[in-house]
């Protein structure tokens, strides 16, 4: 399920990526491929020339860099002769298929902790519903070097280590979920936190001499050593804002997917009828199990986060998944199980059907076409580290992946003011008034991509209206715009290349 989109990340013999993030990371994940033992702490390919102070951390880059060592040594024994087209993408192999193997290990674990766990006929639906929910894969598909996979894996081993503590406390357990909880919360300060956050109000509201045991100890001893290796090894990741964010990111999330608000449609789609049953059925586990209503409580928050942002909706399903054992204990017998697993399903049987079937091919041919032709253009630009290149933010990430160049614009909340500057370009009236910026970034190159997406996204997040010919449109007019510091250094059918005299820049 997690390679379905395998023809769209390996075209023409070479590997790409499904979104700007993952480029991020794999630039990343260069850096400390080059440089063993180093941690990215400063992003200087994005938002150039002051580059960024990123939360981004370690352990996904050293996991893709691992896999790039097991790549390397694979390709030597299985190609002695050096002929496969992989040798030199070793590292890109690596991303395409490290969240995949994630997602495999999620199921894993997952399947061996319903059935030993819980021993209920239904428990093989916990890992099936693992595997094939859309925003599952999603979050586990090849091409995604995400740290979102990575912190899957982590928050349902440490959900199910909870779990498994909230019918018996055992040391082992224990340390495995402190050390779980820990590692997630070094891979992100976001989602885990809240996730521990209300686990830990659970405990203290259902059961709060637990929390006073040694196994509990035993739980901190080991969450707290992990934090401090990882507070040694990240430093303090928390910065002061940049005065830009608080102006344009608003604006600017509206254009980003995973920070949308999911319909109800979407949510069916994702876990099928269940998530409409599951309260049911919680409740009516409840009965005659306590623990069942602090997992309700937690099912009904993570509903609540994943309408409020789509990228919640990762979360939302594995919990989902992980309360499949209580609701399913409710109904008891194997065949009403099954049964209702099937009737469960079939939304999302839907969806696959409407991701795999629906689309012509002659779309998806332009899809895949679309990053060939973009790294065509990537492969035109030339830098020594001084200057920069302007591009929409959606393919700058890319492109600095693919060019060396660094942007002005990227893919991370702050890097806001490039974005912002880059929108300012894309939306002046005349070559002239895009000028100061240009000066300013040092750009060496400019990229135009279709107009109309451009100046829409642009005045979104600007705020502004667009202006009758703004500069994006000017750049993809037969001719060029017409300004002594711009030649047109190269174009195919999707994307120019412009290349900038700053010489000849108006003062």
């Amino acid at each position: 399920m997690r390679c379905h989109n395998l023809r769209d990340v390996f075209v023409g013999g070479r590997v790409y990526f499904v979104d700007a993030d993952c480029y991020s990371r794999m630039t990343r994940a260069r850096s400390v491929a080059e440089h063993p033992g180093s941690v990215v702490r400063h992003h200087d390919f994005e938002n150039f020339p002051q580059g960024i102070d990123s939360h981004v951390t370690a352990p996904m880059d050293y996991l893709i860099v691992a896999g790039k060592w097991a790549a390397d040594c694979t390709l030597r024994i299985a190609d002695p002769a050096g002929t496969s087209v992989l040798r030199g993408q070793e590292l890109d192999l690596s991303g395409a298929f490290i969240s995949p193997l994630l997602g495999m290990m999620t199921c894993a674990f997952l399947g061996i902790w319903a059935r030993r766990g819980n021993g209920l006929p239904g428990a093989g639906a916990v890992p099936l519903l693992f595997a094939i929910s859309p925003i599952l894969v999603h979050g586990t598909v090849l091409g995604r070097p995400d740290h979102q996979s990575l912190l899957i894996f982590l928050l349902a081993v440490a959900l199910g280590a909870e779990s498994r503590l909230s019918f018996n406390l055992t040391r082992r357990w224990a340390i495995v979920g402190g050390l779980a909880w820990a590692m997630a919360l070094w891979v992100s300060f976001y989602e885990p936190l809240v996730l521990l956050s209300a686990v830990a109000l659970a405990w203290a509201v259902c059961a709060p001499k637990k929390l006073l045991t040694a196994e509990r100890g035993a739980w901190l001893i080991a969450f707290g050593l992990l934090s401090a290796i990882a507070f040694g090894i990240e430093g303090w990741r928390i910065h002061p804002v940049d005065p830009a964010l608080l102006v344009y990111f608003t604006n600017w999330s509206s254009t980003i997917g995973e920070l949308g608000h999911p319909s109800f449609g979407e949510l069916l789609r994702w876990l099928g009828f269940g998530i409409v049953a599951a309260p049911v059925l919680l409740v009516l586990a409840g009965r005659h199990d306590r623990r069942a209503w602090p997992v309700l409580a937690l099912l009904l928050m993570a509903v609540g986060l994943a309408c409020w942002q789509l990228r919640w909706g990762y979360f939302l399903a594995l919990l989902f998944v992980m309360t499949l054992p209580m609701q399913l204990a409710v109904l008891r017998r194997r065949w009403v199980i099954w049964t209702w697993v099937g009737i469960l399903l079939w939304p999302i049987a839907q969806e696959w059907d409407a991701q795999l079937f629906s689309e012509s091919d002659t779309r998806m041919e332009q899809q895949r076409l679309e990053p060939v032709l973009l790294r065509q253009i990537a492969g035109n630009m030339r830098g020594d580290g001084t200057q920069s290149f302007l591009a929409p933010w959606w393919i700058s990430p890319a492109v600095a992946y693919w060019s060396g160049v660094p942007g002005v614009a990227g893919s991370a909340h702050e890097g806001i003011s490039g974005i912002a500057d880059s929108a300012r370009v894309y939306l002046a009236p005349t070559p002239e008034a895009a000028a100061p910026i240009l000066r300013a970034r040092r750009v060496r190159w400019i990229i135009a991509d279709e107009a109309a997406r451009e100046i829409d996204t642009s005045r979104v997040i600007l705020g502004v209206p667009a202006p009758e010919r703004a500069f994006a449109s000017l750049l993809l007019e037969p001719s060029g715009p017409d300004a002594p510091f711009l030649h047109r250094a190269f174009a195919n059918d999707f994307f120019k290349l412009f290349s900038v005299d700053d010489s000849k820049l108006p003062q």
